[in-house]
């Protein structure tokens, strides 16, 4: 009779568990409670990382060039662009997860420039004018006395990365985003897909990890040296 017992009340607990994880009864659960339940865009990554750069943010001096990024932008060494440079990549971020923690980085207030370099991981969930409004959006989020220097959305290796027909997706966003910083004082942008790709369009094996999309030791210089050369020709025209 108690293995009868043992085995119902483990079937009960599977039938339930099975229960949780295919329907939204948690997130009911939450918002009765009164919680924020927060879209799947907004991974626990995110939320550690931000809660991290919240705190320092208190002690950025002034003058410091602000990055703020995806996986991309987690893994440059910023100061090797500027030893006054402080690194808000967060990997799988969006335009949507960055027009969030905007307004928690006071840094910007008394910042030398803000670099922005978002958007591949926006292709699977947004359209390209979606993805370019969230840049505006960004964009009015920096008071309008900071330089905002926007690096253009790589190219990807469609067939590492299993990402076909992407590249000319971030060809034309990329087509939008330059076309937001002509004709203005303190928008800027950088595009160094030529000096990466291959005679395909694709992101060259010679410059990624081997996923297609990450930049390498030799690609992050590549971007390293660019961003400081259009670093200096932007403090030039202040």
């Amino acid at each position: 009779m108690k293995t009868v017992v043992v085995i119902y009340l483990l079937l009960v607990h599977i039938f339930v568990g099975i229960a949780i994880v295919k329907t939204d009864i948690i997130a009911r659960f939450q918002v009765k409670l009164g919680y924020e339940v927060t879209s799947d865009e907004l991974t626990p990554h995110y939320r550690e990382m931000l809660a991290f750069q919240k705190r320092i943010d208190k002690n950025i001096p002034g003058k410091s060039l602000i990055f703020i990024g995806d996986s991309l932008t987690q893994g440059l060494a910023v100061i090797a662009v500027s030893p006054q440079s402080i690194n808000y990549g967060i990997g799988q971020d969006t335009t949507v997860g960055v027009l969030k923690r905007i307004p928690f980085y006071r840094s910007i207030l008394k910042s030398k420039a803000v670099i922005i370099a978002i958007g591949i991981n926006d292709l699977k969930r947004r359209s390209n004018d979606e993805i370019v409004k969230n840049y505006l959006d960004i964009v009015g989020l920096i008071p309008k006395n900071i330089p905002v220097l926007l690096s253009a959305v790589l190219a990807v290796d469609e067939v590492a990365s299993g990402r076909a027909g992407f590249n000319e997706r971030i060809k034309k966003l990329n087509g939008s985003l330059e076309d937001i910083c002509k004709n203005s004082h303190r928008l800027h942008f950088l595009n160094i897909s030529k000096l990466v790709v291959n005679s395909d369009g694709n992101l060259s094996t010679d410059y990624h990890l081997g996923d297609g999309v990450h930049l390498n030791g030799l690609g992050n210089k590549i971007w390293i040296a660019e961003l400081k050369k259009y670093i200096k020709i932007m403090a030039k025209k202040e």
